[in-house]
């Protein structure tokens, strides 16, 4: 028998990519960012979200797939990362899905636009592909850690 996990699907780029839900707090509205000095590039600032300074990540820009744009479907998905809160902006996040472990195949070797480590596995779900990013190592947090 195999393990059925709930997984986050959002988009960047027309392109849809997964995280594990049990990583995501919440999914709020892109807020207003406060910027600080001699921030890490893919850094968009700071906001504080109950009680906790939460830095702000480009994830599209983090994977080097240009720069997010904000529009009415932009969201931000609150994470845990070394028990730590980190926000990513994301172009949309779209729905939870369950997907099982046997559905999950290995990365192919060659995968145009995003580093292979940073890609858990691949998803085939109603005929569409969906990557499964590994954000512990995309978001490394000591990279983006702000001081509170």
């Amino acid at each position: 028998m195999s393990d059925v996990s709930k997984y986050i699907i959002f988009q960047i780029n027309h392109e849809r990519f997964a995280i594990n839900i049990q990583q995501v707090r919440s999914i709020e509205k892109l807020p207003e960012l406060t910027t600080i000095p001699q921030m890490p590039e893919a850094m968009k600032g700071i906001f504080e979200l109950r009680g906790a300074i939460t830095p702000v990540i480009d994830l599209k820009e983090k994977l080097e797939m240009g720069q997010a744009e904000q529009t009415e479907e932009t969201r931000l998905l609150v994470l845990t990362i070394d028990e730590k809160q980190l926000g990513v902006i994301v172009d949309k996040a779209t729905e939870v899905v369950d997907l099982n472990s046997e559905s999950i195949e290995a990365p192919p070797e060659m995968v145009a636009g995003v580093e292979r480590e940073y890609i858990t596995g691949v998803a085939n779900q109603e005929g569409q592909l969906i990557v499964i990013l590994d954000l512990d190592r995309v978001l490394n947090y000591e990279e983006f850690n702000v001081k509170s």
